[in-house]
């Protein structure tokens, strides 16, 4: 039987695979960044390791599928991740804290990115006319996933408000 963290590494580690292998064939690598959408919906101090450990190796399968220096996108993942657990806290946080915690990790991510591209002379990601669009896209789809996320654990804790293992 799994437990949930190695649930959620092997489900980030296939999320990291969709990424890799079947959004550049829909046209979706450029819009979307799912393992990062994943890594920031469920981020919190508790499950940080399996997350480090999940942005590690989906990262640099990412990186090694997409020919891309290696090791990139790993430390985006884990930027993030670290920005956003440390923004959402362990409580059960309401839609507004975890919509900021979720848009602080994005923006960290996408800073190291673009600045990571720019030393390594590379370009990639919508760019031009199309990048507030995709950051827009982005965004929804966070505060989207928050507002689902806080009614969801809001519901949880009404259900069973003395159950730790919810958290």
């Amino acid at each position: 039987m799994l437990n949930r963290r190695t649930l959620l590494v092997s489900a980030l580690i296939v999320s990291a695979l969709i990424q890799a292998r079947l959004f550049p064939e829909v046209g979706l690598d450029r819009w979307v960044n799912l393992p990062l959408l994943l890594t920031l919906l469920y981020s919190t101090p508790r499950r940080r390791p399996a997350f480090l450990v999940a942005g590690l190796i989906g990262g640099l399968l990412i990186d090694t599928l997409l020919w891309r220096p290696l090791g990139l996108t790993s430390a985006a993942l884990i930027s993030a991740t670290l920005v956003a657990g440390n923004v959402r806290g362990s409580a059960a946080p309401g839609w507004v804290r975890r919509s900021a915690a979720g848009l602080l990790g994005y923006a960290t991510a996408e800073l190291f990115l673009t600045f990571a591209r720019g030393l390594l002379g590379e370009s990639g990601g919508a760019r031009g006319e199309e990048e507030p669009l995709r950051l827009l896209l982005n965004a929804a789809l966070l505060i989207l996933g928050a507002i689902v996320g806080a009614r969801r654990r809001a519901a949880q804790l009404r259900a069973r408000p003395l159950d730790d293992r919810l958290g």
